[in-house]
This record gives C-alpha cells, structure tokens and sequence, in this order.
C-alpha cells in the first residue's frame, strides 16, 4: 500500500513517498514539500508495480553518466573507428550535457533544446569557424537515442524522451567534388616532400585515407601492376594496422597499379625509405603517420589551395573516381575498384558524375522501340 512518511526530527522539512517494488521490496523516494505530493508520486510508482515495472530508485535513479559506464560501455562490440566515434560524440557533446542528469529527468524538450544549442556552436576547421554540421549532430542525436532505448529495454528507464519526437535524415552537402590535376599538384607541392607521395597515392587510387596511411611496400606488386588493399592504419596507436581489418568485407581487394604512381614510389623510397613494417608513409621522426595528423595536414595545405572547408583527403578518392569515369569506367567497375558492398552504394556515392547516363538509358529505349516497331512491320509483311 503506497503511503507518504511524515518529516522527521526536529529539522525535517520534506515527505518521503514510500511503496513496495514488483519484487517485495520496500521502495522511498524522499524530497517531497508535502503529503499530497509524496503520496501521489507512491501511487504512480504502484501504478507502475502493477504494469510489471521497476520502480527501485537505484535503478531508476541512474545518471546517463553512470548508466553509460555500468550498463551501456559492457554491452558495445563495434568497429575501432566506430568506438572512436563514439568516444567523441560522448565527451564533445553527450556527457557535458547530460551526463550528470538523471535519465528519468530528461524530456523531450530538453532533447530538442541540446540540438538547436549545438546548430548553434561553431568549431575551427582549415583556420576557419564554421558551424557543426548535419551529419555531425545527426550522430550525436542518434547515439543518445540508443542509449536511452537500451536503458528502456533493460528497465532502466520507462519511457525514452525520444519516444515523442520525429526527425527527418540529416542533409548532406554534396561532398563528391572531383578536384583538378592542378588543384592536386599544389596541395602535393605545399607539403613537405616526405608527405606529397600520399596525395598522388590517393589520386591514382582512390584508397581510402586510412588505407593509404596503412599501405606497405610489400602490398606492391611491380611486375603484375596489382596492389593489394587488406588493411589500414589504426586509430589506437599502440597498433600499427587495425586489428579489425577493413571497413568492410568488399573493402579487401586488388587494384591496378599506374605506370605514373610507380615512377613516384620508386622516387619516395629511393629518397626517404620505408618505415615500421615497410610502411611507405611515415612522420618527419620515421614513426607511423596516423589519421589524425594526415587530416590536419590536409586541411592547412588544402585550405592554402582555395579549397572548401569540408573538402579532406577523402577529395583523391573522388578525384580518382572522375577520372576513372570519364575513361569510360561503368559503376561495377567503380565498385570494385573502390571497395563499396553494393552497386546502389557507388550510384548513392558518384551516380552524379555518370552525365551521359540518362540519356544514354533513354536511346537504349529508343533503340528497343525501333526494334519492335520494325519487328512488327515484318511479321506484318510474312504474314501478307
């Protein structure tokens, strides 16, 4: 039976509401101004007891900071590169925000205001200050979301303050913008030379960045004119290459080898040499280059160049795609080339840069109808 406890002793001002959980276990929650106020609230808790619900304030009372640790970090079995996205959605923009509110105390409103505060921030990229995008947000968003769903599932939590809300895909600028050979060649010719060979290896192949970070001399095969793509460099710098592999299965694959980028890694090694496990690229001290520093080297020598803000390293690979295109390359043969799962993938990613594609369907058609249309004249004749 929910009942309110009086204050007690001489100094006590608040009511306590008390009731017994969906095990027997006798429940208080304390703080309450008055009797009616206690009260109520024990006889929500025993409308929740009833629907099979716990209602133990040491469960319910969790922190989104104290539920990540205890519950939510255990449970999270994902890629390196995705657990350190997550790190820095958490400690950029989650946990400062929330982290020391109860997850029952959070609202939809409270949700909604966190996303317009951070629309509003801007952070330094290429020594400019520009706003956080879209996608960036959209992230942060969906991370909460399911943290507060686990919670829900594992009856931390009653209800999700997402429960109530909707939101459309986040817009992303079209970040597909092949570059020119001589937009390329300045942005290699600003850099040090120890670091130009990873733009043209970027630009002859369309690796992903963390791919050519990770690529070793041995992964070049000069006779066949094949390179093999079957790692990256990782994130975690206690480890040179990732130890979950590639993005994803289709990433593993063997690309051409241009007569014009083996000239450039014969040069490199010939003048710098190769580092930890024959790695071609390595910092000024001969030690791994990681993400990190290659994005922020990227971002100053780009930014010199005239390029947009948001225009990184993946920009080679695009580039290289263009051209790739524009040699009269098809979309499975992109596919391949560039390591994606699907064909939708590559036409979702560079089905813009197919300009003749449109019409050329539309004269496939047309060619078809002629076709009938004579085929039918035919049948019309024999049959005469």
């Amino acid at each position: 039976m929910p009942y309110a406890r009086p204050p007690r002793g001489p100094r006590g001002k608040y009511w306590t509401a008390r009731w017994r959980d969906v095990d027997g276990r006798s429940c208080e929650e304390g703080g309450f101004a008055d009797q009616a106020s206690a009260l109520n609230y024990a006889k929500d808790q025993e409308y929740l007891v009833r629907k099979g619900k716990k209602t133990s304030p040491s469960d319910m009372n969790l922190t989104v900071r104290e539920f990540i640790e205890t519950v939510w970090i255990p449970t999270v079995d994902v890629r390196e590169s995705s657990a350190k996205d997550y790190e820095y959605s958490l400690n950029g923009a989650i946990l400062p925000e929330f982290g020391d509110v109860k997850m029952k105390n959070i609202k939809p409103a409270d949700i909604e205001a966190w996303l317009v505060k951070m629309k509003k921030q801007l952070v330094k990229r290429g020594g400019q200050m520009v706003p956080i995008s879209d996608r960036v947000i959209e992230k942060r968003r969906l991370l909460l979301a399911s943290i507060l769903k686990k919670a829900v599932a594992n009856e931390y939590l009653h209800k999700s303050p997402f429960a109530t809300l909707s939101f459309s895909k986040a817009k992303t600028k079209n970040a597909v913008v092949p570059l020119t050979y001589e937009q390329v060649q300045e942005i290699a010719s600003s850099l040090s030379p120890k670091y130009r060979i990873m733009v043209w290896v970027g630009y002859y192949t369309a690796m992903r960045p963390s791919e050519v970070l990770g690529l070793t001399y041995d992964r070049l095969d000069f006779e066949k004119s094949e390179i093999r793509i079957d790692r990256q460099i990782s994130r975690n710098t206690s480890e040179i290459f990732a130890k979950d592999g590639l993005k994803t299965e289709a990433s593993e694959r063997v690309i051409g080898f241009p007569n014009e980028l083996k000239d450039l890694i014969n040069a490199h090694v010939k003048q710098f040499g190769l580092g930890p496990e024959k790695l071609l690229m390595t910092t000024s001290g001969g030690k791994v280059f990681r993400y990190k520093g290659a994005i922020e080297m990227w971002r100053e020598a780009a930014c010199k160049a005239g390029l947009e803000v948001g225009q990184g390293l993946h920009q080679l690979r695009h580039t290289c795609v263009s051209n790739l295109i524009s040699e009269g390359a098809n979309p499975k043969e992109i596919q391949e080339w560039v390591g994606h799962t699907s064909i939708q993938e590559t036409m979702d990613t560079y089905g813009h840069l197919f300009p003749n594609a449109k019409h050329s369907l539309a004269s496939m058609l047309d060619n078809h109808s002629k076709k009938q249309i004579a085929q039918s004249v035919l049948n019309v004749v024999n049959q005469s």
